[in-house]
C-alpha cells in the first residue's frame, strides 16, 4: 500500500500538470455550443430516480447523445476512448469489458459479461448484445464498481445504462432529423428520425438506422470480413393519461446481415515455441506458420502486408442477427410516492460461422448459434420531493431461456502423419504442430462435432436502498437486495445429418438438428443460487457544490453451467471507495475524483480440454479460477477555461494482481516441461488481462464564432500503457499489446440556429492495431483480434 500512495500522488501531480496543457472527454455537460461560458447540469438515473451526477455517491460517466456524436461513439466499443479505466474487447460479437480489475474474457455459453448492460431499463443478457443499439440515443451511463443493490443481475464490476429518445410533446410539432455519415471502407451509415405529438396526451416517433461497408479485413481469395448490412428501426408512444399517469411502449428491431470482424479471431498470431517446436509461453523461438491441420502449404501469419488486416479464407460465412425488443414502461406518480413499471420480451438470434482451418485450404468451417428469449418484470416504488428521507424499493422477476451450439466439421482429409513426434525437457513424447496438408480433396466427412446447450433461468429479485440527511449537509445511504436464480440445463452432441460424401461441404450448421430425445453425452443438470447483496454509504457536503462521499457495494454473478454439466461457483466482488465531486468558479470548472478497492472472488475463467470427438481440437469450459485485488484512482476535469473554450482531462492509474488464481495451462509445455498429473498454472502476483497501470484521455474543442455559424476544431487523445490481452495466461506474448496512444481529429461546421452541420473527421492516426484479444486454442494456434485501423469520413447532419 506504501508503493500505492506514492502512485496516487504521482496521478494526482500528472493530471494537474496535465490540464493546463490539454483536455480529456468525459462529462459531456460541454457539449452545448449555446451555453459556452458555464458547464450545464447533468441529470443521471444511476439510483433508479433522476439526480444531479453531482449529487450520486457512485462513480458515473455520463455522455448524452449529441457528446457520443462529437467523440465519434456509435457503440460500446469506443466507451474506452472517453472512460480511462475501461478497457474494451471483443471476440466475434462479444462484447468483453473489462473495469477495474475484473474482466469479460469469459462470455462464451452461459457465461456474462462482469459488466452488465440495460436499455432502457431493461438488463441485455448476452454480451453479443452490448453492441446494439446505439443510435436515437438520449445518454450513456457507466456506473463503476459492483451494482448488485439496485441493479443485481451480472453487475460484478459495473453497468452500463443507455436510454435512447423518447416521443416528445414538442411545441414545434412535428420535426424530424437525418445524419448520414461516409467513412472509410465504403462505409455508409444513416441515422432519421421523426416525432410527432398527435395531440396533448399522445405522441409518436420513429427512429430508423442503416449501415453498409465492404469490411476492413482484405481477404486476398474470397469476401472480407468486417463488412456491416445493418437496418434497424425504434417505434415508440407515449401516452400521457394524465398528469401522473404516463405510458411509454418501444418495439426495437435490429436487423444484421455481413460478418463481424472474426468469430474467434480476425487472424492467426505468431507464438512461442520451444527450440524444437512445442508451444510453449515461455519458448525462446517465435513461430508464424499456421499449426491448424489441414492448412499445410498456406503462408505464415507474419508474411501479409498487414497481418492484422489481411486474411487468406476460402470460406467466409454469411452471418446474421435479429434482435427484437418489446417493452412497456409505466409511470404513475401519486405525490409523494412514485411507481414505476418495466415490462419486456426481447427475442435474440445469431449464427456466425467460420473457416476453422484459418487458410485458403478447403478443410474445415465451425459455427456458434445463439438463440435467447427473454421476459423481464420490474416494480419500482420511490418517494418524491426534497424530504430528509429518499427510499426506493422495487421487484424484480425475469425468465431466460437460451439455446446454444457450436459445431465443427472437416470437409477434408490431412496427413497427420506429417506431424513428427517431439520430446519435451521432461522425456513427454508430443507432436509437433504443424500445419498438415490435405490429402483429400473429395469432401468426404472426415470429422464432425456438435455441443449443445439449452438452459431455463428463472430470477427473482427483491430490493431496496434509503438515504437519510442526519444534518443539513450529511446523508447515510444503505440498501440491500436478496436473489434467488434457478438455472436447469439441457446438454448433450446433436447427431450429423449431413451426407458423408456431398457435393458441396454444407455451408450452415443444419446438419446438426438438435433433438433432446436423440442427443449423445447428454447430461441433465439443475442449480439454484442465491445472495444477498448490500450497499453502505455516507455523503457530506462541504459546501453547496462540493460533495465527499465514502461507499462499500457488493455484487454478485451466479454459477456457470457448461456445457459437460459441470457448474462453477458463483462469483462476488466488494468495493471501497472515497470520492470527491466538486464545482467551482461559477460552473466553469467540474473536478471529480475517486478512490478505491475492488476484492473479486471465485472469478470463473475458461479453459481447454481435448475432445474425445475430434482429435486435435478442444472443448472449451469454465472453472473458478480464483481471487483478484485492484486499488485504483480515477480523475476527470471537465472546464471552459474560456469563453467558447472545451477542455476536458481523464486519467485512471490501477494496480491489481492475481491472488490465489490459476488456470490449465493451454500450451504443451511451460518453460520446456510438459505437465504429467496436473495443468494447474498459479497466477498468485501476477497483473490479470485487461488492466493497464495508467489510462488517459484528453478532449479540447474551441467555438469559432463567423458570420452564419460556428467552425469548431476538436482534439481527442487517448493513452494507455501496456497490458495483456490474452484470454489464457497473460505472459503468454501473442496476448501482449504494448502501450499505445489513439488521437481523433474533427472539424464541424454548425449553421446557426443548430439546423443543420458538416463534419470532417480522421481517428486513430496512429493506426494503431490494438490488440483486443487473442485465445491460444486446438492445434496450439494463437485466435487473435483486433481493433479497427485508421478511419476517416465526412458526416452530415440536418433537423427541422
Amino acid at each position: 500500500m506504501h508503493q500505492f500512495a506514492r502512485n496516487v500522488r504521482w496521478v494526482f501531480t500528472a493530471a494537474a500538470l496535465s490540464t493546463s496543457l490539454l483536455a480529456l472527454p468525459l462529462a459531456t455537460a460541454q457539449d452545448s455550443v449555446d451555453k459556452p461560458t458555464e458547464l450545464e447540469e447533468i441529470v443521471v438515473t444511476a439510483q433508479k430516480r433522476e439526480e444531479n451526477l453531482q449529487k450520486v455517491s457512485i462513480s458515473v460517466d455520463a455522455i448524452t447523445g449529441e457528446g457520443l456524436q462529437r467523440a465519434g461513439i456509435n457503440d460500446v466499443s469506443r466507451l474506452e476512448q472517453l472512460v480511462p479505466g475501461l478497457v474494451f474487447a471483443k471476440s466475434g460479437n462479444d462484447a468483453k469489458l473489462a473495469l477495474r480489475g475484473a474482466n469479460s474474457n469469459a462470455t462464451f455459453a452461459d457465461n456474462t459479461s462482469i459488466v452488465g448492460t440495460f436499455v432502457d431499463g431493461v438488463y441485455k443478457p448476452r454480451a453479443s448484445q452490448q453492441t446494439r443499439s446505439f443510435f436515437d440515443v438520449e445518454r450513456v451511463e457507466l456506473l463503476k464498481g459492483p451494482q448488485g443493490t439496485l441493479y443485481g443481475r451480472n453487475t460484478l464490476g459495473g453497468a452500463i445504462n443507455l436510454y435512447t429518445k423518447a416521443p416528445s410533446f414538442s411545441e414545434e410539432g412535428l420535426t424530424f432529423g437525418l445524419t448520414s455519415t461516409y467513412a472509410r471502407f465504403n462505409d455508409f451509415a444513416n441515422e432519421f428520425f421523426v416525432n410527432s405529438p398527435v395531440n396533448d396526451k399522445l405522441a409518436l416517433r420513429l427512429a430508423v438506422f442503416t449501415e453498409r461497408s465492404d469490411g476492413w479485413v482484405k481477404n486476398l481469395i474470397g469476401r472480407n470480413e468486417g463488412i456491416k448490412d445493418t437496418f434497424a428501426f425504434r417505434a415508440s408512444a407515449l401516452l400521457r393519461v394524465t398528469d401522473n399517469v404516463s405510458a411509454l411502449f418501444r418495439l426495437t428491431r435490429v436487423h444484421e446481415d455481413g460478418n463481424p470482424a472474426g468469430m474467434f479471431a480476425i487472424a492467426g498470431a505468431c507464438r512461442a515455441v520451444t527450440p524444437n517446436g512445442l508451444t510453449d509461453p515461455l519458448g525462446t523461438q517465435i513461430d508464424c506458420q499456421n499449426p491448424r491441420r489441414g492448412s499445410g502449404g498456406t503462408r505464415a501469419f507474419n508474411s501479409f502486408a498487414n497481418p492484422q488486416r489481411t486474411i487468406e479464407r476460402d470460406f467466409i460465412h454469411n452471418d446474421f442477427l435479429r434482435d427484437t425488443n418489446a417493452t412497456l414502461e409505466f409511470k404513475v406518480d401519486f405525490g409523494s410516492v412514485a411507481l414505476k413499471s418495466i415490462t419486456s420480451y426481447t427475442k435474440y438470434d445469431t449464427l456466425l460461422g467460420n473457416d476453422a482451418d484459418y487458410s485458403a485450404n478447403p478443410h474445415a468451417r465451425e459455427w456458434v448459434d445463439e438463440r435467447e428469449k427473454s421476459y423481464t418484470q420490474e416494480f419500482q416504488l420511490s418517494s418524491t420531493g426534497e424530504s430528509r428521507l429518499q427510499w426506493t424499493t422495487g421487484l424484480y422477476g425475469s425468465k431466460d431461456e437460451l439455446f446454444f451450439a457450436y459445431s465443427s466439421l472437416r470437409h477434408t482429409v490431412d496427413n497427420l502423419a506429417a506431424r513428427p513426434n517431439l520430446v519435451s525437457a521432461n522425456g513427454v513424447t508430443l507432436p509437433l504442430l504443424i500445419g498438415t496438408p490435405v490429402t483429400s480433396l473429395n469432401n468426404v466427412i472426415n470429422n464432425t462435432f456438435n455441443n449443445t446447450q439449452v438452459i431455463d433461468a428463472r430470477v427473482f429479485g427483491i430490493f431496496g436502498q434509503v438515504s437519510y440527511a442526519v444534518r443539513d449537509n450529511v446523508r447515510l445511504v444503505g440498501g440491500v437486495r436478496y436473489s434467488d436464480e434457478k438455472k436447469d440445463a439441457v446438454n448433450g452432441n446433436a447427431i450429423y445429418v449431413g451426407s458423408l460424401t456431398p457435393a458441396v461441404a454444407p455451408s450452415e450448421p443444419d446438419v446438426f438438428p438438435w433433438n433432446p430425445a436423440t442427443a449423445t453425452a447428454r447430461s441433465d443438470t439443475s442449480r439454484k443460487f442465491t445472495n444477498t447483496t448490500w450497499r453502505a454509504a455516507v455523503e457530506i457536503d462541504f459546501r453547496s457544490n462540493v460533495m465527499g462521499y465514502a461507499s462499500a457495494s457488493t455484487g454478485f454473478l451466479s454459477g456457470v453451467m457448461n456445457q459437460n454439466g459441470t457448474v462453477t461457483l458463483p462469483q462476488k466482488s466488494k468495493s471501497y471507495e472515497l470520492g470527491l465531486k466538486s464545482r467551482f468558479n461559477d460552473d466553469r470548472v467540474q473536478l471529480n475524483a475517486a478512490i478505491y478497492r475492488a476484492e473479486y472472488r471465485d472469478l470463473a475463467t475458461t479453459f481447454q480440454i481435448p475432445n474425445p470427438a475430434s482429435p486435435g481440437s478442444v472443448i472449451t469450459l469454465s472453472t473458478n479460477g480464483g481471487d483478484i485485488e485492484a486499488n485504483g484512482i480515477e480523475l476527470t476535469l471537465d472546464t471552459i477555461p474560456a469563453d467558447h473554450f472545451r477542455l476536458s482531462v481523464a486519467a485512471a492509474y490501477m494496480d491489481a494482481k492475481y491472488g490465489v488464481f490459476g488456470l490449465n495451462l493451454p500450451q504443451q509445455v511451460l518453460n520446456g516441461i510438459a505437465p504429467t498429473t496436473s495443468r494447474f498454472v498459479s497466477l498468485n502476483g501476477r497483473r490479470p488481462p485487461y488492466t493497464p497501470k495508467l489510462t488517459g484521455s484528453i478532449r479540447a474543442g474551441y467555438d469559432v464564432k463567423l458570420n452564419r455559424g460556428t467552425l469548431t476544431p476538436q482534439l481527442q487523445f487517448r493513452y494507455s500503457d501496456a497490458y495483456s490481452a490474452a484470454g489464457g495466461l497473460p505472459f503468454d506474448p501473442a496476448g501482449q499489446q504494448p502501450g499505445f496512444t489513439q488521437t481523433d481529429l474533427r472539424l464541424t461546421w454548425m449553421a446557426d440556429g443548430g439546423k443543420w452541420s458538416l463534419e470532417g473527421f480522421a481517428e486513430n492516426l496512429e493506426d494503431e492495431q490494438v490488440n483486443q484479444r487473442t485465445q491460444h486454442g486446438g492445434d496450439g494456434i494463437e485466435q487473435a483480434n483486433y481493433g479497427m485501423p485508421t478511419n476517416y469520413g465526412v458526416r452530415f447532419k440536418v433537423n427541422f
